[in-house]
Protein backbone atom coordinates (compact mmCIF):
# COMPACT_ATOMS: atom_id res chain seq x y z
CA UNK A 1 0.00 0.00 0.00
CA UNK A 2 1.36 3.38 -0.97
CA UNK A 3 1.74 5.98 1.82
CA UNK A 4 -0.75 8.81 1.76
CA UNK A 5 0.73 12.04 0.35
CA UNK A 6 0.16 14.79 2.90
CA UNK A 7 1.89 17.46 0.84
CA UNK A 8 0.33 20.83 -0.08
CA UNK A 9 -2.19 21.01 -2.87
CA UNK A 10 -2.14 23.79 -5.50
CA UNK A 11 -5.06 25.39 -3.61
CA UNK A 12 -2.98 25.48 -0.40
CA UNK A 13 -0.19 27.32 -2.21
CA UNK A 14 -2.65 29.83 -3.64
CA UNK A 15 -4.11 30.55 -0.21
CA UNK A 16 -0.67 30.94 1.35
CA UNK A 17 0.43 33.39 -1.34
CA UNK A 18 -2.44 35.71 -0.42
CA UNK A 19 -2.14 35.34 3.36
CA UNK A 20 -1.77 38.73 5.07
CA UNK A 21 1.70 39.47 6.35
CA UNK A 22 2.54 41.42 9.47
CA UNK A 23 5.01 44.30 9.08
CA UNK A 24 8.50 43.43 10.29
CA UNK A 25 9.42 44.51 13.77
CA UNK A 26 12.11 47.17 13.68
CA UNK A 27 14.39 47.27 16.74
CA UNK A 28 15.05 50.87 17.75
CA UNK A 29 16.28 51.02 21.34
CA UNK A 30 16.28 49.37 24.75
CA UNK A 31 14.51 50.13 28.02
CA UNK A 32 15.85 48.52 31.19
CA UNK A 33 18.14 46.40 28.96
CA UNK A 34 15.09 44.96 27.17
CA UNK A 35 14.71 45.68 23.44
CA UNK A 36 11.50 47.27 22.22
CA UNK A 37 10.23 47.97 18.72
CA UNK A 38 7.96 50.42 16.93
CA UNK A 39 5.21 47.75 16.92
CA UNK A 40 5.56 46.84 20.58
CA UNK A 41 2.20 47.68 22.18
CA UNK A 42 3.66 47.10 25.64
CA UNK A 43 6.27 49.85 25.37
CA UNK A 44 6.49 51.58 28.77
CA UNK A 45 5.09 55.12 29.09
CA UNK A 46 6.43 57.90 31.29
CA UNK A 47 2.96 59.19 32.21
CA UNK A 48 -0.78 58.51 32.30
CA UNK A 49 -3.32 61.22 31.47
CA UNK A 50 -5.72 61.72 34.42
CA UNK A 51 -7.95 64.59 33.25
CA UNK A 52 -9.64 66.08 30.22
CA UNK A 53 -7.99 69.16 28.68
CA UNK A 54 -8.73 72.42 30.53
CA UNK A 55 -7.78 76.12 30.24
CA UNK A 56 -5.38 78.25 32.29
CA UNK A 57 -5.68 82.01 31.58
CA UNK A 58 -3.38 84.86 32.58
CA UNK A 59 -2.18 88.33 31.58
CA UNK A 60 0.77 90.64 32.15
CA UNK A 61 1.49 94.35 31.52
CA UNK A 62 4.91 95.95 31.28
CA UNK A 63 5.99 97.94 34.33
CA UNK A 64 7.64 100.46 32.01
CA UNK A 65 8.10 101.12 28.30
CA UNK A 66 10.27 98.45 26.62
CA UNK A 67 10.76 96.77 30.02
CA UNK A 68 10.84 92.99 30.39
CA UNK A 69 8.04 92.08 32.81
CA UNK A 70 7.14 88.62 34.11
CA UNK A 71 4.30 87.24 36.24
CA UNK A 72 3.87 83.79 37.77
CA UNK A 73 0.81 81.65 37.01
CA UNK A 74 -0.25 79.33 39.82
CA UNK A 75 -0.83 75.75 38.68
CA UNK A 76 -0.84 73.63 41.88
CA UNK A 77 0.29 70.03 41.41
CA UNK A 78 0.20 67.02 43.74
CA UNK A 79 3.90 66.32 44.16
CA UNK A 80 3.29 63.32 46.45
CA UNK A 81 1.59 61.54 43.55
CA UNK A 82 4.10 62.71 40.92
CA UNK A 83 1.51 64.88 39.18
CA UNK A 84 2.44 66.99 36.16
CA UNK A 85 0.89 69.19 33.47
CA UNK A 86 0.86 68.12 29.84
CA UNK A 87 0.76 71.35 27.78
CA UNK A 88 -1.17 70.85 24.53
CA UNK A 89 -1.28 74.42 23.21
CA UNK A 90 -0.59 78.05 24.10
CA UNK A 91 -2.53 80.97 22.57
CA UNK A 92 -1.24 84.55 22.89
CA UNK A 93 -3.00 87.87 22.31
CA UNK A 94 -1.99 91.41 23.15
CA UNK A 95 -1.28 94.96 22.04
CA UNK A 96 -0.02 95.56 18.53
CA UNK A 97 3.39 97.22 18.20
CA UNK A 98 3.47 100.99 17.64
CA UNK A 99 3.84 102.24 14.07
CA UNK A 100 7.24 103.93 13.93
CA UNK A 101 8.43 105.50 10.67
CA UNK A 102 11.61 104.07 9.16
CA UNK A 103 12.02 101.49 11.94
CA UNK A 104 11.06 98.00 13.04
CA UNK A 105 8.70 97.90 16.02
CA UNK A 106 7.87 94.70 17.92
CA UNK A 107 6.33 93.14 21.03
CA UNK A 108 7.52 89.79 22.37
CA UNK A 109 5.59 87.27 24.52
CA UNK A 110 6.89 84.11 26.16
CA UNK A 111 5.69 81.34 28.47
CA UNK A 112 8.25 79.34 30.46
CA UNK A 113 8.21 76.64 33.13
CA UNK A 114 10.73 78.53 35.31
CA UNK A 115 11.32 82.22 36.02
CA UNK A 116 13.63 83.99 33.55
CA UNK A 117 15.47 87.31 33.94
CA UNK A 118 14.84 88.24 30.30
CA UNK A 119 13.85 87.04 26.86
CA UNK A 120 14.94 83.48 26.00
CA UNK A 121 15.10 81.57 22.74
CA UNK A 122 14.26 78.07 21.50
CA UNK A 123 17.52 76.63 22.85
CA UNK A 124 16.24 77.22 26.41
CA UNK A 125 14.89 73.90 27.73
CA UNK A 126 12.22 75.66 29.83
CA UNK A 127 10.65 77.67 27.01
CA UNK A 128 7.11 76.38 26.40
CA UNK A 129 5.93 78.88 23.77
CA UNK A 130 6.86 82.29 22.39
CA UNK A 131 5.51 84.75 19.85
CA UNK A 132 6.63 88.09 18.44
CA UNK A 133 4.50 90.72 16.70
CA UNK A 134 6.42 92.91 14.26
CA UNK A 135 5.56 96.06 12.28
CA UNK A 136 8.08 97.41 9.78
CA UNK A 137 7.77 101.12 9.03
CA UNK A 138 8.81 103.04 5.95
CA UNK A 139 8.68 106.75 5.25
CA UNK A 140 4.86 106.79 5.20
CA UNK A 141 3.76 103.16 4.89
CA UNK A 142 3.81 100.20 7.26
CA UNK A 143 3.95 96.44 6.89
CA UNK A 144 2.29 94.31 9.54
CA UNK A 145 1.64 93.37 12.15
CA UNK A 146 3.27 90.04 11.37
CA UNK A 147 3.00 87.24 13.97
CA UNK A 148 6.13 85.12 14.27
CA UNK A 149 5.58 81.91 16.26
CA UNK A 150 8.98 81.01 17.68
CA UNK A 151 7.63 77.95 19.48
CA UNK A 152 4.05 76.70 19.41
CA UNK A 153 1.37 78.26 17.20
CA UNK A 154 -2.14 79.68 17.25
CA UNK A 155 -3.51 76.79 15.17
CA UNK A 156 -6.38 74.72 16.65
CA UNK A 157 -4.95 72.07 18.96
CA UNK A 158 -5.46 68.31 19.09
CA UNK A 159 -5.39 66.39 22.37
CA UNK A 160 -2.37 64.49 20.99
CA UNK A 161 -0.39 67.75 20.64
CA UNK A 162 2.28 68.06 23.30
CA UNK A 163 4.42 71.17 23.72
CA UNK A 164 5.94 70.27 27.08
CA UNK A 165 5.47 68.41 30.34
CA UNK A 166 5.76 70.58 33.47
CA UNK A 167 6.36 69.01 36.88
CA UNK A 168 6.65 72.08 39.13
CA UNK A 169 3.81 74.26 40.38
CA UNK A 170 4.18 77.58 38.54
CA UNK A 171 4.30 78.80 34.94
CA UNK A 172 5.71 82.19 33.95
CA UNK A 173 4.31 84.66 31.41
CA UNK A 174 6.42 87.58 30.17
CA UNK A 175 6.11 90.51 27.76
CA UNK A 176 8.59 93.03 26.35
CA UNK A 177 8.26 95.77 23.75
CA UNK A 178 11.05 96.96 21.48
CA UNK A 179 10.95 100.53 20.13
CA UNK A 180 7.57 101.31 21.72
CA UNK A 181 6.06 104.60 22.90
CA UNK A 182 3.78 103.07 25.55
CA UNK A 183 3.66 100.00 27.80
CA UNK A 184 2.34 96.78 26.25
CA UNK A 185 0.19 93.94 27.60
CA UNK A 186 -0.14 90.26 26.82
CA UNK A 187 -2.85 87.68 27.47
CA UNK A 188 -2.47 83.92 27.29
CA UNK A 189 -4.69 80.85 27.23
CA UNK A 190 -2.95 77.56 28.04
CA UNK A 191 -4.59 74.23 27.16
CA UNK A 192 -3.36 71.45 29.46
CA UNK A 193 -4.20 68.07 30.96
CA UNK A 194 -3.18 66.65 34.32
CA UNK A 195 -0.97 63.56 34.20
CA UNK A 196 0.58 61.08 36.63
CA UNK A 197 4.27 60.56 35.95
CA UNK A 198 6.42 57.57 36.75
CA UNK A 199 8.78 58.17 39.67
CA UNK A 200 11.86 58.29 37.43
CA UNK A 201 10.27 60.65 34.89
CA UNK A 202 9.00 62.95 37.66
CA UNK A 203 12.44 63.12 39.32
CA UNK A 204 14.15 63.87 36.00
CA UNK A 205 11.70 66.67 35.11
CA UNK A 206 11.85 68.33 38.53
CA UNK A 207 15.65 68.20 38.51
CA UNK A 208 15.77 69.75 35.03
CA UNK A 209 13.35 72.56 35.90
CA UNK A 210 14.95 73.46 39.22
CA UNK A 211 18.49 73.43 37.81
CA UNK A 212 17.73 75.57 34.72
Amino acid sequence: MKPIDLGRSPLDSLCLSYAPRQPPLIPCNTIDDKPYTFHDRNMPKAYTVTSDPFFINANVTETGVDTYTEVSISAPLDSLNQEGLLIHAVYFSGNEPDRVANAESSVFYQLTSTSKPGRVFVNDANLIAAQQKIITGGAAEFSGPHNVDLLGSNDPYQSEDNLMIVATDDLFLAVQGFGQAAVKSCQVRIVASRIKLTASAYAALVTNELSS
